[in-house]
């Protein structure tokens, strides 16, 4: 899997664009980054809480599975 991989979408807290943000996943952690103002914010890392995954898997409309089988392709570990 070529790193960063860019999943799920939600609306911008900072400029107000809909649909404009995606999560960010690469050996760092995970990032929130809207692709219309350019505003980034560190989201998770490992060692973070695993209920924030859930989280993020929400607001950011991706299947729970699917955000732990990126992050198991980038970090090559497996989260239970």
């Amino acid at each position: 899997m070529k790193v960063p991989v860019r999943i799920g979408r939600a609306d911008c807290n900072e400029c107000g664009a809909k649909g404009s943000v995606c999560l960010i996943i690469d050996h760092m952690g995970i990032w929130s980054y809207c692709r219309n103002c350019g505003f980034k914010e560190w989201e998770w890392t490992w060692g973070d809480s695993r209920d924030y995954l859930e989280y993020l898997a929400e607001h950011y409309h991706v299947e729970y599975k699917k955000l732990i089988e990126v992050l198991y392709e980038v970090y090559g570990v497996i989260f239970i």
